[in-house]
Formats: structure tokens, sequence, C-alpha cells
């Protein structure tokens, strides 16, 4: 039976986690990983199902519809919204899996998280029945202490040609994890590497990729999961950095209430530099969300359209993703910056949005020089420098 939770519902449930989550925030830094307590609230609050296959009980909800809750979890704790936003991904494409391997994950347990990485760090060759994977690491698998599955990519092969893309499901038998996330932002997201051996997976546990981007593996599935995938696997890590940027234009605003100017017995509220900052912020966080709010508008329309995202809209919606966010660590550093040094103070928050924003911008899909890159080129019908568009 499908979950039929109003999106109100989900509001009123994300609302009732926030405060926890704004305590749990300090230690979840200090830890570097989230509690499991906090992964036990976020999954009976029912938001890692927001992409599980209705025939799992999920919601199938488009990204339209998560971005607000999204935001809203960010506004708390940007570390836990990003461990969601990344392993509602990996939830997301598991829907692209054969039956087969959906039933393995899901059928008995519709909770189990998935984590993973899909650069494709490691090699791997066709032998009988499957695929057989080298030895390899995959860095920066958010949330991966709490999944019991992975999926990795993987470049295979061919006889002729250059090497195929693949996307490999691993269970977490056969993969380690490596304790190696000592990093200066979003460290409660526990972001660690991925390790294999050499490993044999079987062939209804793959996907190649170049079919998720040409609708290949989507045909005759859900509205849901004919969004096009590389707009997918931008917006969604995009999303958390919206409520960074809320949060970070609230605490300024409480922070120069009651502060005098340098040198100066006048309060900063009362001064046009700090109207001007603020203004100046507020600007970039809301077109900021307005940038995403459009993208997922075109990839839920296109979706249930039943139609492909063209190649220039999809790079488009690539670069609103990586504009958003840097448009948002632009905002929140220049409320660090106007904030003296009591914002460099451990225990003051924008200290850590600043360091937080900066890291979810350096995601390799939000690397906005390149999205801008096959945007431009994409638009003009000039080569790509990439083949994953």
């Amino acid at each position: 039976m499908t979950d039929r939770i109003s999106i109100a519902e989900y509001h009123d449930r994300i609302a009732s986690l926030l405060p926890a989550l704004r305590e749990r925030a300090a230690e979840a830094e200090k830890q570097r990983r989230l509690s499991r307590q906090t992964i036990d609230e976020l999954v009976a609050s029912g938001l890692y199902r927001a992409y599980l296959p209705a025939r799992f009980g999920g919601p199938e909800l488009f990204m339209a519809e998560v971005l607000p809750l999204i935001t809203q979890l960010a506004r708390a704790c940007p570390a836990t919204a990003w461990v969601l936003a990344i392993m509602q991904m990996h939830t997301w494409l598991m829907g692209l899996y054969p039956q087969q391997a959906q039933d393995e994950v899901f059928k008995d347990d519709s909770d189990t998280l998935v984590c993973g990485v899909l650069q494709p760090r490691g090699m791997a060759k066709r032998v009988t029945g499957g695929y057989e994977l080298e030895q390899a690491e995959w860095p920066y698998s958010s949330g991966c202490d709490f999944a019991r599955w992975a999926q990795v990519g993987g470049l295979v092969q061919q006889d002729d040609g250059p090497p195929e893309m693949r996307v490999f499901l691993l269970p977490e038998s056969d993969y380690d994890i490596i304790d190696d996330w000592h990093v200066v932002g979003l460290r409660g997201s526990g972001s660690k590497s991925l390790a294999t051996g050499v490993t044999f997976v079987p062939e209804h546990r793959t996907i190649r990729f170049a079919d998720a981007i040409t609708g290949e593996l989507s045909k005759g599935l859900s509205a849901l999961y004919r969004s096009s995938i590389l707009p997918m696997l931008c917006i969604n890590p995009a999303i958390p950095v919206i409520g960074a940027a809320q949060t970070a234009i609230e605490v300024f605003i409480g922070h120069i209430e009651n502060r005098n100017l340098p040198f100066s017995i006048h309060k900063q509220v009362d001064a046009a530099q700090a109207h001007r900052v603020l203004g100046e912020a507020m600007m970039q966080a809301g077109s900021a969300e307005l940038m995403l709010e459009r993208g997922t508008a075109m990839v839920r329309d296109t979706a249930e359209a039943g139609e492909l995202m063209p190649l220039v809209e999809r790079n488009r919606v690539r670069a609103y993703s990586s504009g958003a966010v840097r448009q948002c660590v632009a905002a929140i550093e220049s409320l660090f910056l106007a904030s003296g040094g009591t914002a460099l103070q451990e225990t003051h928050p924008l200290q850590q949005l600043t360091r937080d924003a900066k890291a979810m911008a350096l995601h390799a899909a939000l690397v906005h020089e390149n999205n801008l890159e096959l945007w431009g080129a994409s638009r003009l019908g000039k080569p790509l420098n990439s083949e994953f568009v």
C-alpha cells in the first residue's frame, strides 16, 4: 500500500524534529556523523521514503514537493539535510533497477537505506552471470554508516570503443567503510570512503548509466522514474544550502541587533551598510530558491509528459543547481564577514554555516564552472566536455 502522507503532514513531522536536530548539530560535528537517533527519527518521519517505488509503499514524490521539505530540515542542521538528500537520490535510482534487485533491497524492509558514490572510480569486466569489480575505493559516501546497500560507479572496458560506465549495487557485506572523513565542512555528514576487494556483481544488480540518461531504463515506469537523471543528481544535493542560507539570514539579524559598529557607539542594526549586506544576502538566497523551484518544475513537467528532457534544458537545470549553491555560499559568507570577530567562535552558527555551505559547493555535480560550460556549449551546438550529460 502506498504511503499517503500529505505534504502538510510531512512539514508537521519535520517541524517536530527541528529542536532536537539543532541540539544535536554540535555533537554530530564532533562525532563526524549523525546519531542513530537522528537517522531513526528521519526514517520514522517517512522522509527517506519520498522517492521509494509505490509497490513498496512509497509516495513517489517529485523533487518539486521534496524541495521545501529538505530546505526546512536544513534550517536546523545542514549536515542532516545533506545526508537525507544524498541518500534519497540512491533510493530514487533504485527505481531504475530490475525488480529482482529492488526486491532484494526493499521487499523485507522498505525503510532500508542505500548510500553510494556514482563517480566511476572502479574498473570491472564482464564475466559469466554478471561483472567482476576490481579492488577500488569510493570517497565521500554520505550517511554510509547507516546503509545496508551501496551503489558505486565503475567503468567496463569494451573490446571496441571507450569504456562503458555502469552503476553497481553492493550489499554491505561486499564493502568496507574507511573512517577517513576528517574535514572542515559538513563534518556531521559522515561522508566516509567505501572500499571493495575483487567482487562479483550479478547482472540484475547493475545498470548502464547511458541507458539511464537516454530514458531506456525508465520506459514503462511511473512518472517519477522518467525524471531526467542528471538534473535529479544535481538538484537534490543543492537543496540543503537554501535552508542554510535562510538560517544564516536569521542569525545575522539577531546578531546585529545588539552589536555596535567597530569603534562606534552606534548599533549595527541601524547602519546602512548592514542593511545593504542583508538585502543582498536575501536577494541571493531568494534567487537561489527560485532557480531550484524552476529546475524541479522543469524536471517534473517533462517526466509527467513522458518526454525526454532536451540536452540544453538538462544542462540548464544543472547550471541552475550549481548557480543556486554559489549564490547561497556568497550570501552566507557576506553575512559572516559582516559579523565581526564574534562569528569566529566555535559556538557561533555563522562560522559553521559558512564551512558547511562551501563544502556543499564542492560536490562533483555542483561544480559551477563545468555546468556553465556545458549549458553554453550545448546552447551553441558545440562539443561537450563530458559524456555524462
